[in-house]
């Protein structure tokens, strides 16, 4: 019996798949983030004050040869242009706005006073970009940094949630598995199994059985212990043959195997055409399901039986559940318990099953 086949072990991936997940997005919006406030710092300050320092140069050479070019008046335009469109403060646009008037003023005529008057509105610009510029990479610097330790706890919180999540869960799966490992490991396959079913035998049945209560309470879990037997079964050797009867008893072997092979469902020949069922971990809604689907398995192998009612091969069953009422009880009154239960289901008219 493999521990890991838990279906709780199924969850450790897929925590650590989300949390990574959340982990990567969380990394790539913050990426994101630093990129555009570098954006910001790159074309928000240096490509403007870089055209800004353009026509301040134009000016002053203006002034040098008291004359402003047609060729550096386009210039102009279109380096003041691109900054003045730029996003701008309300405030910034009442300042930047004066300036472009005296810009486009400038444009008419030549006034040494008006381009001096320019160029330091424009350097006194450039020194207000400069001084925003400055404090922006000091707002990306501690942001980048406040990242930097955001990532790196957060990293290591997931990390140590995972190993947490992988010690708890190894850890409930042990003390849940640990009892029943050592019963199935404790003896060697040829000594447990029928020879006639390659079902456990009566002797693995008494371990087990023996154990159920134990198990079911460490485990806080209900159980179930299902006896069954086939009905008529005397009268069907006599009339097919002990060779008959054998290949009956095998056949409802497998059908067995077949209704009842998940995980914690334990199948026996306890003896002649009498089986037993012990599963672990068990509702009663599941255990009736279970039931009626072995029924209706049975009866799917029509086949035939004369000294039955129905024409055909049928088992009846006895059940006794184990739960928090019935769990302190001694094991032999639950095995009592279980053969009352199938004595009632013949009496009653067999093909039938009752807890």
């Amino acid at each position: 019996m493999n521990i890991f086949n838990n279906k709780r072990f199924f969850i450790l991936p897929i925590v650590i798949i989300v949390s990574l997940i959340f982990s990567s997005f969380l990394f790539f919006n913050q990426i994101d983030k630093l990129k555009k406030q570098i954006d910001n710092l790159y074309f928000g300050t240096f490509i403007p004050v870089h055209k800004l320092h353009n026509i301040v140069n134009i000016y002053d050479k203006a002034i040098y040869i008291n004359k402003l070019l047609k060729k550096d008046k386009k210039k102009i335009s279109e380096g003041w242009n691109y900054y003045y469109k730029s996003y701008k403060t309300n405030k910034e646009k009442a300042i930047l706005k004066k300036i472009d008037l005296k810009i486009l003023k400038s444009f008419k005529r030549y006034d040494s006073k008006l381009f001096l008057n320019i160029v330091l509105n424009i350097n006194n610009i450039i020194e207000y970009e400069v001084n925003v510029a400055s404090s922006q990479r000091k707002v990306f610097l501690e942001k980048y940094k406040q990242m930097n330790e955001y990532l790196k706890y957060s990293l290591i919180i997931i990390l140590l949630m995972s190993l947490a999540l992988v010690a708890y869960i190894i850890y409930l799966s042990l003390q849940k598995h640990t009892e029943l490992e050592k019963l199935t490991n404790k003896y060697k396959i040829d000594s447990i199994t029928d020879g006639l079913t390659n079902l456990y035998n009566r002797k693995h049945f008494d371990l087990i059985f023996s154990k159920m209560t134990i198990i079911a309470k460490e485990n806080n879990w209900k159980c179930a212990f299902v006896m069954l037997d086939i009905d008529f079964f005397k009268p069907f050797n006599d009339t097919y043959g002990h060779d008959m009867g054998d290949m009956v008893i095998k056949s409802v072997a497998n059908t067995l195997r077949k209704s009842f092979n998940k995980q914690y469902e334990y199948i026996f020949r306890i003896g002649g055409e009498e089986f037993g069922v012990i599963i672990f971990d068990i509702t009663i809604s599941k255990l009736k399901k279970s039931l009626d689907n072995l029924q209706l398995n049975i009866k799917n192998l029509q086949i035939p039986h004369t000294a039955s009612a129905t024409g055909y091969l049928t088992i009846s069953m006895g059940v006794t559940l184990v739960d928090n009422n019935s769990i302190n009880k001694e094991i032999k009154e639950l095995y009592k318990a279980a053969d009352d239960k199938l004595y009632h289901s013949k009496e009653n008219g067999r093909d039938q099953y009752t807890i």
